[in-house]
C-alpha cells in the first residue's frame, strides 16, 4: 500500500503551522500569519516588477521573534551579519561554479526516458523535508538509481508505487514551476546541491564543512520550494544552522545565475565502430568517440592496447570528443571480437519530472495527482556508449591448437586421494605468436553428468616460441570422493581470459585430461554394550533399601585420544519410563575398543521394581550434541537389576565361579548372557514371588 507523507511548512514563533492565502498577486500562497502584511506588500512589489527572479542576490533580514532568527553566535556577532558574509561568499562561489551532473551509485543505471515507469521509495531526511529514492527499472532492487525532490509544497506525497517520467512540459501542477525562469533556477539548484554534488564539495562551497546528509537535503528542498511556491525568502524551520547556510548558498547562487535548461544538464557518450572489414595482425579501427563532456574514459573488453592511427598508445582516461581510436592487434593472428566502451561522468536524467498517481496503478492528472517530484542523479553517475567489432583471422595464419594432460600433482598418476588435492593440467600449444600474451583458462567437469564443478584454474603467459606447453593448477577440495573429473581448457589472447577463445580442448571422453578420485574409506561406527550389577556383590539383585549399581559399558570403534562422555539413566522395566536416576563418565580412550564404568545411586523407594540401564555415548560432553552410539534395550537382561521387595531377608545366591558376568549389547565382545547370570536373576524373581505368597 502506498505511503502518504505530509510535507512540512515553514514555522513562525511558537512553531505556527500553515500559511494563509495572501490573495492572487503573483500567486503568493500560504503566508505565515505574523508576516502576512509584509509579504502582501512584497507580493505587490513583485507583481509590479516580474523581473524579480533575475535580481541580484537577496540579503535576508531576519524578523524579530521568528523561530531561530534572534540567536547570537558564540563570538557575540549577530547571526544575521555573520550569515550575510557567508551568503556573499556563497554567491561568489556560485558565479564560478561548474555544473556537476550526478548519476547512479554502484552500477550504471539506464537513462530515464519520457513515459518510463519508475518506482518511488520511502522518503529519507528530516520529517518536514526529504528526498525520494528512485529505481528506473520500476522495481525496488539494490541501490536506488536516482533521487527526487518535491516540486509542489502544498500537495501530499505518495510512495511505494510507480510514477511516470516526463519532460518539463509534462508537469501537472499549477505553481510557479510552470514559469521557465523558475524552472531554470530549480535546475541550477539541483545541479549544484546534494546528491548531484558530494556532501564534501557542497559543504566546502557553502562554507559548512562536514554538513550532514539530512541538512543538505533540507537546504535543497527549501531552496526548490522557495522558487516553485513562494518567490520570496521565507524564514524556514531550520533543523540546524548548517542547513540554513547551505540554503542561502543555493539561493544566492541560483539568483546570480541566468538558470539552466535541460540541454545544459545532458550528458552524452557514444562510440561508432569502423565501417570496413577488419583483420587480425593490424590496427583495428577507427572507433570514433563522441561526447558533450570535456573527456571520457575508454575501455576495451577483452583488454587490448588502444592507439591512434599511427599505432602510438593513447591515454584511455582522457579521450575527447571526435577522437579516433584503434585496437593494436599487430601481434595477433586469430579471429576475434572486442567491445569498446566510452564512459562519461554524469547523467542526463537530472531534471526529469515524475508525475505520481494518488493510488497505485492510477493515472495522474492535473486535477488528481500526488506530489510531483523531479529527478536528480547522484554525483557518482555514469553515462556510457559502446560499439563492438569483429575481425577475421590474419590471411595465411595457422590457427592455434591446444591439448591437455591432467595428473595428480602428488605422484603424477591419474588417481586423486578421496579427500582431494592438487591436479596439474599440462597444456601443449601450437601455432602461437611469440611475444604475444595469452591466457589458458580451465575448469574441471564431472564426467558423470558433464556439469561444471566450479573448480577453475588459469595461467597467463607470453610464449617465446610458437609451440610449447604451460601448466594450469586446480585445487580439488574434499567432497568429490568417487567422482571422475575431466579438465576443459580454453586459450585466449591477452590477460584475464575474456572475449572469444582462440583455441579450446573440451572432450569429456579424453582419458588424458581425466582423473579419478578415490572412494572414501568406510569409517567404523562406534558401538556400545552394557552390563549392570550391584556394586556390593556384582549380582543383578539390589537390596530393597537401595544402593549403588555399576554399569560397565563396553565400546568399539572409538577414536583414541578423543574425549567421550557416557551418559546413562535407569528405566523402570514395568512401564519403560525413566526413573530420573542418572550417571555419567567422561574419558579419553587410548585404544579403539575397551570399557568404562558408570555409577548409579539408587535411593530407597524402588523395592520390588526391575531397573534397566540405558546408555548414550557422546563426543566431548553431552551438551546439545547427538549421541554417536546408544544402547537402550528394555529387555536386555545383562543391563537389568531387580530390587528386592519389602524388608524380608533374601537368601544369598551363590556367585558364579568366574566372579564376573558377561557384557552384552551391540559392542559386547563375549556372549550376550552368561548362564549363571540368567539363573541368578530367575532365582531372585522366584524368591520374591514366594515372599508375596507368604505375606498374602
Amino acid at each position: 500500500m502506498a505511503a502518504v507523507h505530509r510535507l512540512a511548512e515553514p514555522r513562525g514563533r511558537a512553531h505556527q503551522r500553515g500559511w494563509e492565502r495572501a490573495g492572487d498577486r503573483v500567486g503568493c500562497q500560504r503566508v505565515r500569519p505574523h508576516l502576512r502584511r509584509q509579504q502582501l506588500r512584497a507580493c505587490a512589489r513583485r507583481a509590479a516588477a516580474p523581473e524579480h527572479l533575475d535580481r541580484a542576490a537577496h540579503v535576508h533580514r531576519p524578523q524579530p521573534g521568528v523561530h531561530g532568527m534572534n540567536r547570537r553566535s558564540d563570538t557575540g556577532v549577530s547571526r544575521g551579519s555573520s550569515r550575510a558574509g557567508r551568503w556573499l561568499a556563497g554567491a561568489l562561489l556560485a558565479l564560478g561554479a561548474a555544473i556537476a551532473p550526478g548519476g547512479v551509485s554502484a552500477a550504471m543505471a539506464a537513462e530515464v526516458e519520457p513515459g518510463d515507469a519508475v518506482y518511488i521509495g520511502g522518503k529519507e531526511g528530516y520529517g518536514g523535508t526529504g528526498v525520494f529514492p528512485i529505481w528506473s527499472s520500476g522495481v525496488q532492487e539494490g541501490d536506488p538509481d536516482y533521487w527526487a525532490y518535491c516540486i509542489e509544497h502544498d500537495v501530499s506525497a505518495e510512495t511505494g508505487l510507480l510514477g511516470v517520467a516526463g519532460g518539463l512540459d509534462s508537469y501537472l501542477g499549477a505553481n510557479y514551476f510552470t514559469d521557465p525562469a523558475v524552472t531554470g533556477k530549480v535546475l541550477w539548484v539541483l545541479a549544484n546541491s546534494f546528491p548531484a554534488v558530494s556532501l564534501e564539495d557542497l559543504g566546502a562551497a557553502a562554507g559548512v564543512p562536514g554538513i550532514s546528509r539530512n541538512d543538505a537535503i533540507e537546504a535543497t528542498q527549501y531552496a526548490i520550494w522557495r522558487y516553485t511556491d513562494l518567490t520570496f525568502d521565507a524564514p524556514w524551520a531550520w533543523e540546524t544552522p548548517d542547513s540554513e547556510a547551505a540554503y542561502w548558498y543555493l539561493v544566492n547562487g541560483a539568483n546570480a545565475s541566468p538558470g539552466l535548461t535541460p540541454e545544459d544538464l545532458q550528458v552524452t557518450a557514444s562510440v561508432t565502430a569502423p565501417g570496413t572489414p577488419q583483420t587480425a595482425g593490424s590496427l583495428v579501427g577507427p572507433f570514433t568517440v563522441n561526447t558533450d563532456q570535456a573527456s571520457v574514459v575508454v575501455s576495451v573488453d577483452p583488454a587490448v592496447t588502444i592507439t591512434d592511427a599511427a599505432g602510438t598508445a593513447v591515454d584511455p582516461n582522457a579521450v575527447v570528443d571526435g577522437q579516433e581510436l584503434y585496437l593494436d592487434l599487430r601481434g595477433s593472428t586469430a579471429a576475434g571480437s572486442a567491445t569498446v566502451r566510452a564512459t562519461a561522468v554524469g547523467s542526463g536524467s537530472t531534471g526529469t519530472v515524475i508525475s505520481v498517481p494518488t493510488t497505485p496503478g492510477g493515472t495522474p492528472t492535473a486535477e488528481d495527482h500526488a506530489q510531483s517530484i523531479i529527478l536528480v542523479a547522484p554525483e557518482t553517475a555514469q553515462t556510457t556508449g559502446e560499439a563492438t567489432v569483429d575481425w577475421a583471422a590474419q590471411p595465411g595464419a595457422v590457427e592455434p591448437v591446444i591439448g591437455t594432460s591432467l595428473v595428480d600433482a602428488a605422484d603424477g598418476d591419474r588417481v586423486l586421494g578421496w579427500n582431494g588435492g592438487t591436479v596439474i593440467d599440462t597444456v601443449a600449444y601450437q601455432n602461437l605468436v611469440p611475444g604475444t600474451e595469452y591466457t589458458i583458462s580451465g575448469e574441471l567437469m564431472r564426467k558423470s553428468d558433464g556439469q561444471p564443478t566450479g573448480i577453475t584454474g588459469a595461467t597467463t603467459f607470453t610464449p617465446t616460441v610458437a609451440n610449447g606447453s604451460i601448466d594450469v593448477s586446480f585445487v580439488v577440495p574434499e567432497g568429490y570422493a568417487g567422482e571422475t573429473l575431466v579438465a576443459f581448457e580454453e586459450l585466449f589472447e591477452g590477460a584475464g581470459g575474456a572475449g572469444e577463445p582462440v583455441a579450446e580442448h573440451k572432450d569429456i571422453d579424453d582419458a588424458a585430461q581425466t582423473v579419478t578420485v578415490e572412494t572414501a574409506p568406510e569409517v567404523p561406527v562406534p558401538a556400545i554394550g552394557t552390563s549392570l550389577v550391584d556394586a556390593a556383590d556384582q549380582d543383578h539383585v539390589l537390596s530393597s533399601g537401595g544402593g549403588t549399581l555399576i554399569d560397565t559399558v563396553a565400546y568399539l570403534n572409538l577414536t583414541p585420544g578423543v574425549e567421550y562422555t557416557v551418559v546413562g539413566e535407569l528405566m523402570d522395566k514395568a512401564d519403560s519410563q525413566p526413573t530420573g536416576i542418572m550417571g555419567s563418565a567422561t574419558f579419553t580412550p587410548t585404544s579403539a575398543n575397551g570399557s568404562i564404568d558408570v555409577t548409579f545411586t539408587v535411593p530407597a523407594g524402588f523395592s520390588g521394581d526391575v531397573l534397566v540401564a540405558f546408555e548414550w555415548l557422546f563426543v566431548g560432553d553431552d551438551e546439545g550434541d547427538e549421541p554417536v552410539a546408544a544402547h537402550t534395550d528394555i529387555h536386555d537382561a545383562a543391563q537389568t537389576v531387580a530390587v528386592e521387595a519389602g524388608t524380608s531377608v533374601v537368601p544369598t545366591t551363590p556367585k558364579p565361579g568366574s566372579g564376573s558376568l558377561a557384557v552384552t549389547g551391540a559392542a559386547a565382545p563375549t556372549v550376550i548372557v552368561a548362564a549363571a547370570s540368567a539363573a541368578l536373576l530367575a532365582g531372585a524373581i522366584l524368591m520374591r514371588s514366594r515372599r508375596r505368597d507368604v505375606d498374602a
